[in-house]
């Protein structure tokens, strides 16, 4: 279960949403949606822990989510990134010689901090749905997924197949929180969570 209680987030000191309240409940698929600029990546990667909330709290089974705390609630989680190139190394055969991901790169791709690194080649939305059912199907022991903007360039019926599999994780007992624009996401999940962008 994760909790977000009159939160506050914000990113290079812009305030994205105030007061924001919620309860992803384990057994569900909760979405995070709202227009580009609403801070749906920001509230992400507030709940994985690399970005503090500025006011109010983020707790994890009702244990408070720190910077300093969150490397081990990561370990309960599993994250498809919406850049999910970061993962290709996983579509090489185990024995081709291959360069393992940055597993920090990889969770916070969009830290100001992080060195640029160059663009991977784009995947067919074939390999993308690939990675993430592999990432999936691989999570076995972790009770947390969260995925960002997962079904952003697949195919309609590839997009199908991932809620099958993202459905299946929460119908095991797992927290699903997803943001997504998707209305295919959006329409079959049990609470949306709709961000807005603030204006100035």
């Amino acid at each position: 279960m994760l909790e977000f209680k009159d939160a506050t987030i914000a990113t290079e000191g812009k305030i994205l949403a105030t007061g924001l309240s919620f309860i992803a409940r384990d057994g569900e698929l909760t979405c995070i949606t709202g227009p580009e600029g609403s801070g749906k990546t920001t509230l992400l990667r507030t709940l994985m822990g690399f970005l503090p909330v500025e006011s109010g709290f983020v707790s994890v089974d009702g244990e408070l989510l720190t910077v300093l705390s969150a490397p081990v609630f990561r370990t309960l989680m599993v994250y498809l990134p919406q850049q999910v190139q970061m993962l290709a190394h996983q579509l090489t055969p185990p024995d081709a010689p291959s360069c393992e991901a940055d597993g920090y790169a990889v969770w916070n791709a969009l830290m100001p901090q992080a060195v640029k690194a160059e663009a991977p080649p784009p995947l067919s939305p074939e390999d993308i749905f690939r990675l993430e059912e592999q990432t999936l199907l691989g999570a076995g022991d972790k009770s947390i997924v969260i995925a960002d903007e997962p079904a952003a360039n697949l195919t309609p019926e590839l997009s199908r197949q991932l809620l099958v599999m993202l459905r299946q994780q929460a119908d095991a007992g797992k927290t699903v929180l997803i943001a997504s624009r998707r209305q295919l996401l959006v329409g079959h999940a049990d609470q949306v969570i709709e961000l807005k962008v603030k204006s100035e």
